[in-house]
Formats: C-alpha cells, structure tokens, sequence
C-alpha cells in the first residue's frame, strides 16, 4: 500500500503537467525514484518494454528522491525538464551524446524554464552540461501557481528520505538520456603517464577522469561519455 501511493504521487505530478504544460501530447511514461550521484533526476528513453501482443516500448523519467526536500516548486520544475527531454525524444531531434541543443532550449524557454549552463541569468542555453532557473510569470511558474495548498498537499510524496542531501551550487543537468545533477568539484587532474588527463561527461551528467582518446560509454544511461 505504501508503494502504491508513494508512486501514484509522481503518476499524478506527470500526468498534471503533462496535460497543463504539454497539453497533454506526451507519451506514457514510467515515472519513479532512484539515486543516481549528485544527479536530481534524469531521463531515459526507450527503457522498457511491456511484455503484451504490442510489445510497448516506454520511456522512464527518474527523480532522485534525496532531493525532494527542496521547495515544492524546485523539484517539480525537474520533472518538467526531463519532460522536455521526453518530449523532444518524441516529437524533435535529440542531440547525440546528451547534448542540450537548440531545439531543446527553445522549448525549455515556451515551458516557463530558462535553460543556464550556470542556473544563473546570462549562462549558456546549450551545451554538454546544461541546467535552468525558473523564468519569473512564464508558463510553469503559472501553472504551479494555480495548485491550492490542498492540491499541493495532495501531489506531495507521504515518505521522503532520513537523509536528504542539500545542493550547494546550481544544478547541472546534461540529457540525451537525460540528467539533472549537482556538479561536484573536478578531483585532482595530475599529470597522467601520457600527460593531463582528461575529463569524459555522459549523458545524465557522470565524470570520469582519464587520458585524452578514451572511447567510453555510461552504463546508467546508455550514452557515450564526451571528452571536455
């Protein structure tokens, strides 16, 4: 019983927004809860596949739950961007690698959410690591406000992690396979038998450290690793 309202929670957050934001023309979608780093959520597509006649093909939409402490507001707002990925996913034309592209941007900004390679005013839109501030009397930030105290209540999860993490800078998110992460300082970049070594970002936002020339690929979101 616990399991079945805990996820009909984030059902029904996707299923709000999805009919507020996206008018109701994205996919269905298994939206659930998994730790993945630093990561505030990512998307995936194509994840899984029903085991009917039809053999359904759904995407997955997972929001890490250690960071569902923040304000209602904030965490919903990353529902709705790995939305944006779903929906380019469907209806546009996704970058390789987990590249934020233009397509992207564009319509993060016709959602209410201000694209910022810092989560700052003035960053980048696109790019390898990408993330967003809420645009002030844009769409989401509407819609949000139409949710009474009752209905936020209602669309809050009942259990929340003992241990819940704070993020002490902007959120970095980087998708194809998507992801919206807290990017943690670089560790030590010595020099390598071969010379600096080389920092590889995949698509829901993982680093990994090596020389320059590695051909890598992320084995959480299926994406290839790209030399920064």
């Amino acid at each position: 019983m616990i399991t079945t309202i805990q996820f009909k929670t984030l059902d029904d957050l996707y299923q709000f927004y999805n009919d507020a934001i996206f008018n109701g023309e994205l996919s269905e979608c298994i939206v659930n809860m998994s730790r993945h780093g630093g990561a505030f959520g990512f998307f995936a597509a194509n994840r899984w596949r029903g085991d009917g006649q039809e053999k359904k093909v759904v995407h997955e939409i997972s929001i890490n739950p250690d960071f569902m402490n923040r304000e209602d507001r904030d965490w919903h707002s990353t529902l709705v961007h790995e939305m944006c990925h779903l929906w380019q996913e469907d209806f546009g034309r996704p970058s390789r690698g987990g590249y934020h592209n233009s397509q992207w941007a564009d319509k993060m900004i016709q959602v209410g959410l201000m694209p910022s390679d810092t989560g700052e005013a003035g960053g980048k839109r696109t790019g390898q690591s990408v993330t967003h501030y809420i645009i002030p009397g844009g769409k989401f930030e509407q819609v949000f406000n139409t949710l009474s105290r009752e209905d936020l209540q209602n669309l809050r999860l009942r259990y929340k992690p003992t241990l819940a993490a704070v993020p002490t800078r902007p959120i970095r998110i980087a998708e194809g396979d998507g992801d919206e992460t807290e990017e943690p300082g670089d560790p030590d970049e010595g020099e390598s038998k071969s010379g600096k070594r080389k920092k590889y970002t995949c698509g829901c936002g993982c680093n990994v450290w090596g020389k320059s020339g590695l051909v890598l690929r992320c084995g959480l979101c299926d994406t290839d690793f790209t030399e920064q």
